[in-house]
């Protein structure tokens, strides 16, 4: 069955009309476009949240997301349309599980382009309730839009993507009032990056046409700025130049408490360790009353940029093809 929305004025249309998708097998599913379109890759986040919606459409009603499993395993070409299989996995008595295999057409073969595995749980009675509490943070009124004062330490693309989608999401971040860099800490707990984000107006009646519509917009936005949270230039205040690659290896959330995309939102990141070229990133939700609705966690490839003319015969091998900022990897054969 095609997804129908109400029509709307409102600019989250464009956002939400890019995660919907159309029926065209049973548990087979089609995007129908990318935003913003004028990319080299599809940003992941917008993967990660096709894959959700599209295993969401297989579980039967009254039985939310919980966590998801994602691997990026080659680039997503903006031009062409990705289709989402779903695999039943197990349908028990609270629990759902599905797997998501999502292809584009590749030459002679289809590319899988991203797995995911996602639980569904039907909502029980209330167990224990404990949570690590959200730091102390000022409100989101009285920061600048990202893109009107974006941190120094920030890669350009990021802050071009929030600019071309700041119509749609409203992201804003949490300044060190003392001057310092980001990821600056006395503790030495490493990278530390606070945003505060939502979606800014969805469109009238666009939740009962997508029950896990808030799930799936808030994988979208868990991406936007995670891995660059990673960056060595939030340990040492340089302004981030665009210089070297960051892309995303896989993705990994926990929705622990209902939530919702148009509401604020803090966006807690921090960077454990990075080592090898790979860099991993710890994050937290939290709703704007303090309460933890969802963890997210995050591996990519981090690589400095390099000067030009290779130093060493193995420096002339050609690189993996990564896009700077979240995209998925295009692997080459060798590896």
């Amino acid at each position: 069955m095609t997804t129908v929305l109400p029509p709307a004025d409102a600019p989250a249309w464009l956002l939400i009309d890019s995660l919907a998708l159309d029926a065209t097998a049973p548990d087979t599913f089609r995007s129908r476009r990318t935003v913003p379109a004028d990319v080299s890759a599809v940003f992941g986040g917008q993967i990660v949240a096709q894959a959700l919606s599209a295993a969401a459409r297989t579980v039967p009603q009254g039985r939310a997301p919980h966590s998801l499993h994602g691997y990026f395993l080659f680039r997503g070409d903006p031009a062409q349309p990705i289709t989402y299989r779903v695999e039943r996995l197990r349908d028990g008595h609270s629990f759902t599980s599905r797997r998501v295999v999502a292809v584009q057409p590749g030459g002679r073969t289809e590319n899988e382009i991203f797995h995911l595995t996602a639980s569904f749980k039907r909502t029980s009675r209330p167990g224990e309730d404990h949570q690590i509490g959200m730091p102390a943070t000022p409100p989101p009124h009285r920061l600048p839009h990202a893109v009107d004062e974006p941190p120094a330490e920030v890669h350009p693309r990021v802050i071009r993507l929030l600019s071309d989608l700041r119509d749609v999401i409203d992201v804003r971040y949490v300044h060190d009032p003392t001057g310092a860099p980001t990821g600056v800490r006395a503790d030495g707990s490493g990278p530390v990056t606070r945003v505060w984000f939502r979606i800014r107006a969805l469109p009238p009646g666009a939740e009962s046409a997508d029950p896990a519509l808030h799930h799936c917009l808030l994988a979208y936005l868990s991406d936007l700025t995670l891995l660059d949270s990673a960056s060595p230039h939030h340990r040492t205040g340089r302004p981030n130049e665009g210089n070297g690659t960051a892309a995303s290896l896989d993705h990994a959330m926990w929705f622990h408490r209902p939530v919702s995309a148009d509401a604020w939102l803090l966006y807690e990141q921090r960077s454990p360790t990075s080592a090898d070229g790979r860099a991993l990133v710890h994050a937290r939700v939290y709703t704007a009353d303090g309460t933890l609705a969802a963890t997210v966690v995050q591996e990519g490839v981090m690589r400095p940029g390099r000067t030009p003319g290779p130093t060493h015969p193995s420096d002339a091998l050609p690189e993996p093809d990564i896009d700077p900022f979240s995209w998925a990897v295009a692997k080459p054969e060798t590896d």
